[in-house]
């Protein structure tokens, strides 16, 4: 029987199912997108790579960035610093503790909550919210001139109107529907949800009567709590949240949808999620919601426009990625990465210098009727002759490799050039001879090129039983 070119859907999400031979995908620092009227209706596309801007030590501990008044400010270990436009950092004073901060602004006062103390930051100065009424939690929301904080025994503090750091004694709530503790609040679209630890997410809305001014919304509650309060970001379009079951889901209103398929909601399970924190990205019209999980070095990202999952890495072991909070200042799209703010850029290959493995393992291929089948060759479509001018990368390859037994275990590695610059050619083929009832493809790109993969194809045949 002949060899057949046959279609491969490559382009794909990481989806590894606990049984491999069902599904063994992976998809690492590639941006699965579709694409609505190009030569292929899906791509797989590299992850912006990052470079130096402002320069520290990367082994200290970022806490969070925010922009405020123009200005970037960002919380190193026990340090407030403002960063210029140049990347020049000045530090402004202590903020206590090591929890991840909460950033909330009225465009006249910034407050950061620590979930031990809250601070204020008015015209450059730092100075810690004294006020005796308070008691911090761990988040500083902003709505309709009044900072919102959590506190204790489920409740919410707000402030009083137009005065960040006074808290009147009677400006405060409790969650009503569940016997939560409240460790998260979040405004959107003009609305205050409060998250619970264990079982509800409810919404509250500003009456502008009562102390405080706000009421639940009827209806309003979402029956699922969560594990960490800075697993929470939102896009203009959804609020995203990692819950307690393990699962990410996304609303815009009061009804949360589930967005992770199974699979990945069973990896996330074997994680620890209390100190799950998330930030969002915008890269190229499109937003990205990205979950880090630092007690087990993994971060994954969701695209909210493909509804699709990837993975993100540093290094050539696969390690953290290098980002672990967001912000666009100065024109710049910047990330912490411990004291030091890189820059994320399309047209860098490294994370700050260390390599990007850019990975796809396909959907398992199989004999419609469940026969042997042999391979002769895989082929890529894909972007050809990006080599660099010197360095590393001026004759990049593929390295591809398969696995006969349902994505468990793969074979060797083989080389495959694809292309120096302006060597363009239309695909990238690996000949390989195998035989199975089922095959997996793996292809890695470690050269610090631009990676983009808009389908494949197989040459099988049957081989009998």
């Amino acid at each position: 029987m002949p060899f057949k070119q046959v279609p491969v859907n490559f382009t794909g999400a990481s989806y590894t199912h606990r049984s491999r031979s069902l599904s063994a995908q992976k998809t690492m620092n590639l941006i699965p997108e579709f694409v609505p009227s190009g030569k292929s209706q899906s791509a797989i596309t590299s992850w912006y790579g990052s470079k130096a801007w402002s320069v520290d030590d990367t082994r200290r501990l970022d806490r969070g960035l925010h922009v405020f008044a123009g200005t970037l400010y960002k919380v190193t270990d026990q340090t407030l610093y403002g960063i210029t436009g140049q990347g020049v950092q000045t530090s402004l004073g202590t903020i206590d503790g090591i929890n991840p901060c909460i950033f909330a602004d009225d465009g006249y006062t910034m407050r950061i909550a620590t979930g031990s103390k809250d601070y204020l930051v008015t015209g450059g100065v730092l100075s810690e919210l004294t006020d005796v009424d308070l008691k911090p939690g761990n988040s500083v929301a902003y709505l309709n001139q009044q900072m919102i904080n959590d506190s204790t025994a489920g409740q919410f503090q707000t402030s009083d109107v137009g005065v960040p750091g006074s808290i009147a004694s009677n400006n405060f709530a409790t969650a009503e529907s569940a016997p939560d503790d409240t460790i998260r609040v979040f405004t959107f679209n003009e609305r205050l949800y409060l998250f619970g630890d264990r079982s509800s997410v409810e919404t509250w809305y500003n009456s502008d009567t009562g102390n405080p001014p706000f009421d639940r919304v009827q209806g309003g509650t979402m029956n699922i709590g969560m594990d960490s309060p800075y697993s929470v970001a939102s896009t203009p379009e959804y609020v995203y949240f990692l819950g307690i079951d393990s699962v990410v889901y996304k609303f815009s209103a009061t009804q949360p949808d589930p967005i992770t398929p199974p699979a990945i909601s069973a990896e996330f399970a074997t994680y620890t999620t209390t100190d799950a924190r998330a930030f969002i990205v915008r890269i190229e019209g499109m937003e990205f919601y990205v979950l880090a999980f630092p007690t087990d070095g993994k971060t994954w990202a969701y695209n909210e426009e493909a509804s699709a999952w990837f993975e993100l890495s540093t290094g050539a072991n696969e390690g953290q990625y290098i980002g672990t909070s967001y912000a666009e200042a100065y024109g710049k799209k910047l990330i912490a990465a411990g004291g030091s703010v890189l820059e994320l850029d399309a047209d860098t290959y490294t994370d700050n210098g260390d390599v990007i493995i850019n990975e796809r393992v396909s959907p398992p291929i199989i004999s419609g009727v469940g026969n042997r089948i042999e391979m002769s060759s895989f082929t890529l479509v894909m972007e050809t002759g990006v080599g660099l001018i010197t360095g590393q990368g001026v004759n990049p390859v593929a390295m591809f490799s398969a696995s006969l037994d349902g994505g468990k275990s793969f074979g060797p590695e083989s080389a495959v050039e694809i292309g120096r610059t302006g060597q363009s050619r239309e695909k990238v083929t690996w000949y390989n001879m195998a035989s199975a009832y089922e095959i997996v493809i793996k292809v890695r790109i470690s050269d610090p090129v631009f990676v983009s993969i808009h389908n494949a194809s197989i040459e099988i045949r049957e081989a009998g039983y």
